[in-house]
């Protein structure tokens, strides 16, 4: 923005910037007298003033400052007795200081995390083994861990359609019924519901001003209206309504061809939940459990170690932005392509890092894992499809 005034009123943003709390501004003042005007910036209610740093260079009688503002509304006044005034003020992109900490990441570092990430895919695979056993049903081990790393290809791209994915795919090649698989896959989120909590847990616990910071960033956020209690009323209401549609026609629906299939899908489901319990190799469930999660701790960690900026950072630290990433990945992105990002940028910021230091380990980490998932997963696809061919061919070839 540019004016010819002695006062300008302007926003500052977030983003992208070395200024955690809100943005770096560039001010040029140029007027015809020669000398460096003198310069007053203030919020719009005046209760904070912020110092100018002259430039190195002043060019054309213009000077170049230079401030990290937090977010909201200032005023520019400029004391000057030149009539020939002009005033330039613009946001400045970290675009190069993105990059720059995103190539300090060492190849060991981003291979061991490729590794790890794959292992914690087959070691899901190989625990919903275990889940199926009980039921009597016995998929061979690769097609089991390749429709896991389908069901994460699934994801990168429809967000949440992986777990439908993967009980297809094993549903094609092995037959077991697809209420069944999804039963077990409910069992799953379960357990990595309990897992996120205990996880959570720890990272609040080691690093409680951390939290605070956090909770303290999305509360003021969230101030200055009430739609989402005004959401909740239209969603209690269209539970209301339908509720009462279904027991003023419960017997015609009940007689549908719709609602036995619901039923019977239904009671699979709760087969598939039973599954768990009903598990003989407990302890090889367990211990595939805290490897998977360890995995997802560790794929990150060594990212962290592999780059000097983050390199110091502590076991505790790296849990805690392990979580805020995690809880960016339940939100409905593709991949949780934004949404981990921001996450983990949340977390640094939390930590006293730097806010553009974790937008760039993040992009490394996700860029690192969603490749893996690509390759992996389509590999995998390719791999149950020709397991396919190959059963259809030899059922032919005996009828």
């Amino acid at each position: 923005m540019s004016a010819d005034t002695r006062e300008v009123e302007f926003i500052v943003g977030s983003g992208l910037s070395e200024c955690d709390s809100g943005g770096l501004i560039e001010i040029s003042v140029a007027d015809g007298t020669g000398k460096a005007p003198s310069c007053d910036l203030s919020s719009l209610d005046k209760s904070q003033s912020f110092p100018l740093v002259l430039s190195n260079e002043r060019k054309e009688n213009q000077s170049n400052y230079s401030v990290c503002l937090p977010e909201g509304t200032y005023t520019l006044t400029i004391d000057s007795s030149s009539e020939d005034l002009s005033i330039a003020i613009k946001g400045v992109d970290r675009t190069e200081e993105l990059m720059r900490d995103m190539s300090r990441a060492n190849w060991w570092g981003i291979l061991i995390s490729i590794i790890l990430g794959y292992l914690a895919i087959a070691s899901r695979g190989m625990r919903w083994l275990l889940m199926l056993e009980p039921m009597g049903y016995k998929p061979k081990m690769w097609n089991s861990i390749h429709a896991v790393a389908f069901a994460y290809f699934a994801n990168t791209f429809v967000p949440r359609s992986g777990e439908i994915a993967r009980c297809g795919a094993l549903n094609q090649t092995d037959n077991i019924p697809v209420d069944k698989l999804f039963g077990t896959v409910i069992s799953e989120r379960v357990i990595d519901f309990v897992m996120l909590f205990v996880f959570t847990t720890l990272a609040i616990a080691t690093n409680l001003e951390a939290f605070e910071h956090i909770m303290d960033e999305l509360f003021g956020q969230s101030q200055g209206g009430d739609s989402g209690s005004s959401w909740i009323w239209y969603i209690g209401l269209a539970v209301v309504v339908v509720l009462v549609i279904v027991i003023l026609l419960r017997k015609r629906i009940q007689s549908t061809g719709l609602y036995k299939k619901v039923v019977q899908f239904l009671l699979g489901v709760a087969e598939g939940l039973k599954s768990v319990m009903k598990m003989k190799r407990r302890a090889l469930f367990v211990f595939h459990t805290f490897f998977i999660w360890t995995m997802y701790f560790l794929m990150a960690f060594v990212i962290y170690k592999s780059i000097d900026a983050t390199s110091s950072m502590s076991v505790f630290d790296a849990l805690f932005v392990m979580v805020a990433g995690g809880f960016g990945m339940v939100l409905p992105a593709p991949g949780g392509i934004g949404s981990y990002h921001w996450a983990v940028k949340l977390g640094f910021i939390a930590l006293g890092l730097s806010g553009t230091l974790g937008f760039a380990v993040a992009n490394v980490i996700w860029l690192t894992q969603t490749g893996m998932i690509i390759v992996g997963g389509g590999i995998g696809y390719l791999f149950l499809v020709a397991y396919q061919l190959k059963r259809d061919r030899a059922l032919e070839s005996k009828e």
